[in-house]
């Protein structure tokens, strides 16, 4: 039984100008909805560059000790230098575990050509200058997170340096050790306090814009 028998029209076709037309309300009703959580946090990144966004600064306490360890570990640093170059003994045994001379001459004293001392120095060199009062106040998220970077790739060092004193050299050296501890806290510093600053970890360890106790 066709349609005009029984009353009824044939459904309207839709030109491909009105099809058009549809698919741009559509497309517009879609940008009107407001945006989830995920989409807000990409629009702020976008909108904001680095510099601009919101850093938490550290506890006050924080920052000095983080400088005063640097300071630390590049003065142990400098000396163990000195003493490479100048092939003066170190204040240390030289017999038994401790044994700081077949250390610091071993083969392991060297990495990819030059002394472990000098990667030390020049670690705990820019330890320093991240750790200047006017590093730590800025806002420039990227300080923040190379602060954070350097002490991991330090730290990944001296778990290689550690395990070559205990399985290869067999010995231990008490002056490189206190630059492993130093860095070890240096490293667990970063890690409770960089996270906070930048946004990535849980609470914040102090108020944003100045420095509280």
């Amino acid at each position: 039984m066709s349609s005009t028998r029984t009353g009824r029209r044939p459904p309207a076709r839709t030109t491909r100008r009105e099809r058009a037309h549809l698919q741009s309300q559509a497309a517009r009703a879609r940008q009107d909805q407001p945006p989830g959580a995920f989409s807000r946090a990409v629009a702020y990144l976008r909108t904001q560059p680095p510099e601009e966004r919101e850093v938490t600064e550290a506890a006050r306490w924080r920052p000095a000790a983080a400088l005063l360890l640097s300071i630390g570990g590049l003065g142990v640093s400098t000396y163990l230098t000195v003493a490479h170059f100048s092939h003066t003994p170190l204040a240390c045994s030289d017999s038994g575990i401790v044994n700081c001379e077949k250390v610091t001459t071993s083969a392991q004293s060297v990495f990819l050509g030059v002394p472990v001392a000098v990667w030390g120095l020049l670690f705990f060199a820019a330890m320093v200058a991240l750790n200047l009062p006017v590093a730590w106040r800025s806002t420039d998220r990227r300080v923040h997170a190379l602060r954070l970077a350097a002490t991991v790739v330090g730290m990944c060092f001296v778990l290689y340096l550690v395990a070559a004193e205990l399985l290869i050299i067999k010995n231990i050296c008490l002056w490189c050790t206190s630059v492993h501890a130093i860095t070890f806290l240096l490293f667990v510093l970063m890690v409770t306090t960089i996270p906070q600053m930048i946004g990535r970890g849980g609470t914040p360890t102090a108020a944003p814009h100045g420095w509280t106790r």
